[in-house]
Formats: structure tokens, C-alpha cells, sequence
């Protein structure tokens, strides 16, 4: 049991490092307009006017921050996790596709990052699956 959860906290932190880490370069790159405080719900319109003027490098990032770190959470999670490795895996995926449409329901995202997450996340699942499966014969 101690191992499970040890490998969903695992997962769910290198997944918030990857992401935080890549989306705080990329906010030094693409700051937020002066005084925009992304924490207070009354700046929502202002935030959602902003990510919409962002370039597509911008969200290219922000786009690589989540599937790289979810890639790299979900293999951190089923190399912990003692057996069902693809399972633990498939959580931390299914953590980021549940986290991806909260943020797409959020404020306006470009056509292609939404449908680049649907076809990533599983192929993720099944790059991640594959690469566990064969640690497991080395």
C-alpha cells in the first residue's frame, strides 16, 4: 500500500515540477501585463485577454510543459509502483487530462493544443506502458 501511494506522489510531483518549472521560463519569456494577478478571480477577463494575445511559441510551451511532464510523471510513477506499473501510470495520465480540461474550460485555448493533448495523452499512456514493460524483461 505504502508503495502505491508512493508511487502517485511521485508521479504528481514530477509532474508539478516539469510543468511549473518549464511554465515559470516561459512566464520570464511572456510575462504577465503589470498589476494582472492570476490568483484573483476579478482578473479573470484581463488573464483570458492576455493568454489570447500570447504567441504560438508561448503556448507551444506551455503545451510541452504539460506533456512532458506528464510523460515523465506518469514513468517516474510506474517505476516506483511495486507491481500494476501501468496502471500507476495511467493515473498520473488520466491526472493530466482531468487537470488539461479544467484548464481549456478555464480560458480560450488555439484548436490544435486541445487536439494535440487528446492524441498525446494516450500516446504517452502507451509509450510509457511500453518503455515500463521493457524494464521489466532487463
Amino acid at each position: 500500500m505504502a508503495r502505491s501511494i508512493g508511487a502517485i506522489a511521485a508521479g504528481l510531483v514530477v509532474v508539478g515540477i516539469v510543468v511549473a518549472g518549464i511554465q515559470y521560463a516561459t512566464s520570464l519569456l511572456y510575462p504577465l501585463p503589470e498589476g494582472l494577478d492570476p490568483f484573483d478571480p476579478a482578473s479573470g477577463e484581463a488573464l483570458r485577454a492576455h493568454a489570447e494575445g500570447l504567441p504560438t511559441t508561448a503556448w507551444l510551451l506551455a503545451f510541452g510543459s504539460e506533456i512532458i511532464g506528464v510523460f515523465l510523471g506518469a514513468l517516474a510513477a510506474g517505476t516506483v509502483a511495486g507491481s500494476r506499473k501501468s496502471m500507476f501510470a495511467g493515473i498520473i495520465v488520466a491526472v493530466g487530462v482531468v487537470g488539461s480540461v479544467m484548464n481549456w474550460v478555464s480560458f480560450a485555448h488555439p484548436l490544435w493544443y486541445i487536439v494535440g493533448q487528446l492524441v498525446g495523452y494516450p500516446l504517452i499512456f502507451f509509450a510509457v506502458s511500453r518503455v515500463l514493460a521493457g524494464r521489466r524483461g532487463a
